[in-house]
């Protein structure tokens, strides 16, 4: 059969620290010993069947933009960008005017698993960032896992900034997937929160459960429900993914038996282009007039 147009929510990339590119001295250790750069993400994109992808460069490479941004801008049907930003930096705040004109950006991630997190979020208020991102219409990819309230209180802050649920907001594997998501149910009445139905094998006790993974099934199934197929979006994070890319791609392609066909291609990739408004993946898909083969697991 022909697969939906699969896009993939977030993928880190990053290089080696070099003497021309180093590394801040307090990084934090990677997710794998060597850096996933972007040929490898094609060839395993084109391995599982996804035609685009948002990358984002990972913490322990510092605040850096420019390998994802690089990669965006020279292939926009297939890349597309979340960028770090200073967001307790009032100068910066008001550079989001301008966002549009960055080549390839297609979002802002804020980390909040670690650190000060109150802090944080204090630092970016007072800066005006929230303010300016709500106002120039830049879309937010906010990982804070198990702090719902701190999703529902800028959601009812800034009504028009649209906050993407990283992961959704799960952080580990103690409980079962679908009890772990559940709590994101009473986000779904704010219109300006979705879930990235991302990282989700990582959650799971893959001692017990096999491919197609019956579990991330019904996580997702919860998430539909709860925000419509148009607020949930797949993703890998790809990096630390515990899994075959092609496996967890399957579930999603094939093993949701009980989303109809518009559904399906609205988590897949549809509902990502359409919150970001990334149209050039949708345009290459209709220049060519074809989709990509669904691979079956």
């Amino acid at each position: 059969m022909t697969a939906p147009l699969v896009l993939d929510a977030q993928i880190h990339v990053w290089k080696a620290s070099t003497p021309a590119r180093p590394w801040p001295a307090d990084a934090i250790e990677p997710q794998r010993p060597e850096p996933l750069e972007v040929p490898e993400v094609r060839a395993e994109m084109a391995r599982a069947g996804v035609c685009g992808a948002l990358l984002l460069g990972p913490t322990w490479e510092g605040s850096r933009n420019d390998y994802v941004l690089g990669s965006a801008a020279a292939d926009p049907s297939r890349f597309g960008a979340i960028c770090r930003w200073a967001t307790g930096d009032p100068a910066q705040a008001e550079r989001l005017a301008d966002w549009r004109g960055i080549a390839g950006m297609r979002a802002i991630r804020m980390s909040l698993n670690r650190g000060d997190v109150a802090g944080t979020l204090a630092a970016a208020r007072g800066s005006g960032f929230f303010a300016a991102a709500e106002r120039y219409g830049v879309p937010l990819s906010v990982y804070a896992p198990g702090r719902h309230d701190l999703y529902r209180d800028l959601a009812r802050e800034y009504p028009g900034l649209r906050i993407a649920v990283d992961h959704a907001a799960v952080e580990t594997s103690d409980r079962p997937l679908a009890e772990a998501v559940a709590p994101l149910a009473r986000l779904a009445a704010y219109a300006n929160i979705a879930v990235k139905a991302s990282a989700l094998p990582c959650f799971l006790d893959l001692g017990a459960e096999g491919p197609p993974y019956p579990s991330i099934t019904e996580a997702v199934y919860r998430l539909v429900e709860a925000f419509g197929a148009d607020r949930v979006f797949f993703g890998s994070d790809l990096s630390r993914l515990p899994v075959p890319y092609g496996d967890l791609v399957d579930v999603f392609v094939h093993h949701l038996p009980e989303l109809d066909g518009d559904e399906r291609a609205l988590v897949c990739g549809r509902a990502l282009a359409a919150w970001l408004r990334w149209t050039e993946p949708l345009e290459r898909l209709d220049a060519t007039g074809t989709g990509v083969q669904a691979r079956r697991g």
